[in-house]
C-alpha cells in the first residue's frame, strides 16, 4: 500500500525533502513506518525510533497520542505528517 510522508520545520531541512511516497505491506503501523524511513534516512534515525521527545506524529490529521501511539493502523492512501515541537511554519 502506498502512504504519503510529510515533513515539516526542521525535518523537511533533515530529510531534503518536503514530502516522501512510500510503499509498505497491507497492514502496517506508524512504527513500520517509522522503522523503514530510519534505514532510507539515517540522518533523522533518531528521531524515528522514538518521536515522542520531540516531535509530533500526525496520522488523517490526528496526533498519534489520541489513536494507537506507534501501533497506529495504517491504510492505503494515509498521509503522516511528522512535525518537530519547535517549528516555524511549513
Amino acid at each position: 500500500m502506498r502512504v504519503r510522508v510529510v515533513f515539516l520545520g526542521s525535518l523537511r531541512a533533515a530529510a531534503g525533502r518536503r514530502e516522501l511516497d512510500t510503499e509498505l505491506r497491507e497492514g502496517a503501523r506508524v512504527s513500520m513506518l517509522l522503522g523503514e524511513l530510519s534505514k532510507t534516512m539515517p540522518n533523522l534515525a533518531q528521531m524515528l525510533v522514538d518521536p515522542t521527545p520531540g516531535n509530533l506524529v500526525i496520522v488523517g490529521g490526528v496526533e498519534i497520542g489520541n489513536l494507537q501511539g506507534m501501533e497506529t493502523p495504517l491504510v492505503e492512501g494515509s498521509e503522516v505528517v511528522l512535525v518537530p515541537v519547535t517549528h516555524g511554519g511549513s
